[in-house]
């Protein structure tokens, strides 16, 4: 007769139908006079039990974390994007200058008209250009009838050349008065409008 060691170190191939016949018979002759042996074979031949449920308020913990960090890094992606945005606002794009932070003269010499503008308030001078159009003709062309200068105040930067605070811009006499072109400064808080024989608010 076999030992109980023996058997119950083959007590698991023998559940799941792994040993040879004659080993087969040998436990089963044991099993029949071993209740220990028995008890065992009952225990490993019993069916799995259903594993407990997880936990769900540790899923719930875990679904609240990931969603409390999820907001943290949209709220750290829109905090940075405010910044750089705010950034490119004050050091590339600006803010149109105020009357009183800009001094400009006007002059006339030899034919030509010019005009030189000067931020006064420390901040570096960025001034865009653009056509002034009138209203279309009859085929529907829109013709070029002046410039507009407007003044861009940014903060000084290391990206752009320091004194960068003025601006010089001209054109020919001759140029006023056979097209009835103008020129017109626009600030924040005023538009000042230059044309060939006078000079308009």
């Amino acid at each position: 007769m076999i030992k109980c060691h023996i058997v119950q170190d083959l007590m698991p191939n023998y559940v799941d139908g792994l040993v040879n016949p004659d080993t087969m018979k040998d436990i089963e002759q044991h099993l029949q006079v071993c209740e220990s042996c028995r008890a065992l074979h009952d225990k490993l031949s019993a069916p799995l039990a259903d594993p407990p449920p997880a936990d769900m308020e540790e899923l719930d913990y875990l679904k609240k974390v990931r969603k409390r960090t999820s907001k943290k890094w949209i709220a750290g992606g829109i905090f940075l994007l405010l910044i750089f945005s705010l950034l490119t606002y004050f050091l590339a794009i600006g803010s149109l200058v105020d009357e009183e932070d800009l001094t400009y003269t006007t002059s006339i010499e030899g034919g030509e008209w010019r005009i030189h503008l000067q931020l006064t308030n420390g901040k570096s001078l960025l001034v865009r250009t653009e056509p002034i159009y009138d209203t279309p003709g009859a085929n529907g062309i829109r013709r070029v009838i002046g410039i507009r200068l407007k003044p861009y105040q940014l903060v000084p930067s290391p990206l752009l050349e320091k004194g960068n605070d003025s601006f010089m811009f001209g054109g020919t006499m001759s140029s006023f008065a056979q097209r009835a072109y103008k020129v017109e400064l626009q600030m924040a808080d005023r538009t000042i409008e230059f044309t060939s024989d006078q000079f308009v608010e």
